[in-house]
């Protein structure tokens, strides 16, 4: 049976009712003026007023679940990209299966300049000239309604698009999507999905060329190596293998550093310094700083369980989520993690799991309100001489439990606070003797250095967990986040 009652039933059942008894209570206005019964005007006009509202809200529920489909959309197209094999990645075969239900009834051209179109959809569908798309992208710098084409309003698509633009990770403008929605609709309820979507494409081509740019290298090699040193056919087998495994982890390798913030966010009245020191070529370890609404920023610091090329994937993913989420809670870190637990355990089986202190910092009043999913304890010194505190674990790591209590805490940070951000490759290093640097050294070494610029501070323990291992291998990914308030 088909559900009659939604967010948009509600709208319409709800002015169908204003327009029955818009009349009546006129009615009733003109009697009770007559009759002079004025105590009967109240719940008329209570009833005036309370329909607009009935009907606000309806719209409001309506415009959450929308935005919702439209976030689990996106998701879904990450995760499809992520899962995809490099080698066999055919990203406009996955934009033709999970971009049309983003956009339906529009049109939507994804292309790359100067006249490569990805995809596009829409009845009757006519291509924006090369030359109109060189022309536009080269001014503009975010989103931008752009007037849309005769044909395509004659067709009964509104009088404007929305251009937005895909640019590389240096600041290029490779390629760009446009946008038309059908009859009057508002083409800006389809910017935040259209941003996000031109986003997720720019880092997949990224990927895609990196990936083809090692291969290309990888046979390079290869060829130089046959013709050079055919008389050692057997060595040079063993050797072309050793270097493609090598390439193939540079390659991941870079990849995966593309991931990391690229520089440290530069917030008025605060210092922020982290470093991050790989055990092996790749890394579980990794931190970001997300840009979200009114001046707040995210902190995250997180420890993928176990190392190498598996745990590095799993970090990718859960990076992704994070970020995916963050701007839909961006006010409730501890929603940001649960939800991002959910999609994790719901599309992988792996047994990793990975710890994360996710904090969202206020910056103009310093208060900081974090979720700790079993990560460990940052250090809160305080500026006055109040001494330390632990900002303990507030909810079990991302990854084990689905049915879990997921919690946060707000602190203030005041002028001269420090907040001491780790992973366990810190505490946990060892020395000739498998003795660990352990907590006590780290608060030791950040106690002495107090008040000092956090960059400095930073080097202090990084020197000195170095100075503690000596010639010791180094056997976990060593991760250092430090933000300080000014005094």
């Amino acid at each position: 049976m088909r559900k009659w009652w939604s967010s948009a039933g509600a709208a319409r059942y709800t002015w169908l009712l204003g327009a029955l008894l818009l009349p009546v209570a006129v009615a009733l206005v003109w009697l009770v003026i007559r009759s002079q019964l004025w105590w009967w005007l109240l719940p008329l006009v209570g009833l005036l007023i309370a329909l607009p509202l009935i009907h606000r809200l309806s719209a409001n529920e309506q415009r959450a679940q929308h935005h919702a489909v439209e976030r689990h959309r996106l998701a879904q197209l990450a995760l499809a990209l992520l899962r995809e094999p490099l080698e066999n990645g055919d990203l406009p075969s996955q934009l033709s299966q999970h971009v049309p239900p983003l956009f339906p009834g529009g049109w939507v051209e994804v292309r790359l300049l100067p006249d490569t179109v990805l995809f596009a959809q829409g009845e009757g569908w006519i291509p924006l000239p090369n030359e109109q798309w060189v022309a536009l992208l080269e001014d503009v710098e975010t989103a931008v309604p752009v007037p849309a084409l005769p044909e395509a309003v004659e067709l009964g698509f509104g009088p404007q698009a929305l251009l937005l633009p895909m640019r590389s990770r240096d600041g290029e403008t490779i390629g760009g999507i446009y946008l038309l929605r059908p009859g009057a609709a508002d083409i800006w309820a389809w910017e935040t999905a259209g941003q996000a979507l031109a986003e997720l494409i720019a880092a997949e081509l990224q990927r895609t060329q990196q990936v083809e740019a090692a291969l290309a290298e990888q046979a390079r090699v290869y060829e130089e190596a046959i013709y050079e040193q055919a008389y050692q056919a057997e060595v040079n087998t063993v050797l072309l293998e050793y270097q493609k495994m090598t390439q193939e982890i540079a390659t991941a390798r870079k990849v995966q550093t593309t991931f990391l913030p690229p520089e440290v966010p530069n917030l008025s009245g605060w210092q922020i310094a982290v470093t991050l020191e790989p055990a092996r070529e790749m890394s579980g370890d990794f931190y970001d700083f997300i840009e979200l609404p009114n001046g707040r920023i995210g902190l995250v610091i997180a420890d993928v369980a176990d190392k190498g090329m598996g745990s590095a994937l799993y970090m990718a993913l859960s990076r992704t989520l994070i970020r995916t989420f963050a701007t839909d809670f961006d006010t409730a870190p501890a929603q940001v993690l649960r939800a991002a637990n959910q999609r994790v355990l719901a599309d992988t089986s792996s047994d990793l799991f990975v710890t994360v202190f996710y904090a969202i910092l206020e910056p103009e009043t310093g208060r900081l309100t974090y979720c700790n999913a079993g990560h460990n304890p940052p250090f809160l010194y305080s500026g006055n001489g109040g001494g330390m505190r632990l900002l303990d674990r507030t909810a079990l790591p991302i990854g084990i439990l689905d049915e879990t209590a997921w919690e946060q805490t707000s602190i203030h940070m005041q002028p001269g606070d420090l907040l001491v951000m780790y992973t366990d490759g810190v505490t946990e290093a060892e020395d000739e003797g498998a003795h660990f640097f352990g907590e006590a050294r780290l608060q030791a070494v950040a106690t002495a250095n107090l008040g000092r610029p956090v960059d400095i501070i930073e080097s202090k323990v990084v020197t000195a967990v170095l100075d503690f291992v000596g010639d010791a291998p180094q056997f976990d990914d060593i991760t250092l986040m430090l933000l300080a308030r000014d005094a």
